[in-house]
């Protein structure tokens, strides 16, 4: 095969989770075009990182009729995807189980089997370093945020530890309750980038990462860094970061406290 397309529509998160099953596919057929389709700007970061060659968006589709469907994606020789009608072989993202990580069940259900966990990352995992720790307090359900009164006694605690803390801002929050205006009682170094490529290149550099269940805190695991998820209503069995740099804490209805988060964070 030269030319393959995998369908994935959906959040940063979702994106990203797309990697494992991309990075066996490439394996299958090592010297195909591979081609990413889904939201600009999150497919764009596994391009970046060379995980596929092209990034398309797929915003138009829907606006495309059956023929022309057919037509466009008759150049590929092989299209996987979250739109049955569309794709040769179809994935579901919606069908899970408890237990195993979500990136590993998606690319199983197309019988692939991604090399685990290192088809999850995009740079290597390194050891925690000196540069500042960055806190997401962020994510696109609400329900899957660490309490917001938390963060800036996080982040007081890390300052009296003489480590500088980072706040990372996206358009969410912007809209949400954007932590810009909260009163943090440490200095604060906001992070705020136009694109999710953009943030990915600035978290290469942190020491440290803790953030909630999202898309953001999918970034900076499989960027290597140090990540501590936080997680409050999912489940961190199948929906946690992974890697021997990552460590999680709670679970549904089991939000982690200040002072457990600050232990994990100073291991």
């Amino acid at each position: 095969m030269t030319r393959l397309l995998v369908l994935r529509r959906g959040g940063l998160g979702d994106t990203l989770l797309t990697a494992p099953l991309l990075r066996a596919l490439r394996r299958l057929y090592p010297d195909a075009d591979l081609h990413l389709a889904g939201v600009r700007e999150h497919v764009d970061v596994l391009c970046g990182y060379g995980v596929v060659d092209v990034a398309h968006s797929s915003e138009a589709f829907p606006l495309w009729s059956p023929a022309e469907a057919r037509r466009r994606f008759g150049a590929y020789e092989l299209v996987l995807g979250d739109e049955p009608e569309l794709v040769d072989r179809a994935f579901d993202p919606r069908a899970w189980v408890t237990g195993t990580p979500f990136a590993l069940q998606l690319a199983r259900q197309v019988g692939l089997e991604p090399l685990w966990p290192g088809d999850a990352q995009l740079l290597p995992p390194r050891a925690a370093g000196e540069g500042p720790v960055a806190l997401a307090p962020g994510s696109g359900g609400v329900a899957k945020c660490w309490p917001r009164e938390h963060w800036p006694q996080l982040a007081a605690a890390i300052g009296a530890a003489g480590r500088e803390v980072l706040v990372v801002t996206g358009p969410v929050e912007a809209e949400r309750d954007d932590p810009r205006g909260w009163r943090w009682p440490v200095p604060v170094r906001f992070v705020v980038e136009p694109t999710p490529l953009a943030l990915a290149r600035r978290l290469e550099d942190v020491g440290a990462f803790v953030g909630n269940d999202s898309g953001t805190t999918h970034l900076a695991a499989m960027l290597g860094v140090p990540t501590l998820a936080l997680f409050v209503a999912t489940d961190p069995s199948v929906w946690a970061p992974v890697g021997a740099h990552v460590r999680w804490l709670g679970g549904p209805g089991a939000a982690p406290t200040v002072t457990e988060v600050f232990a994990e964070v100073q291991r």
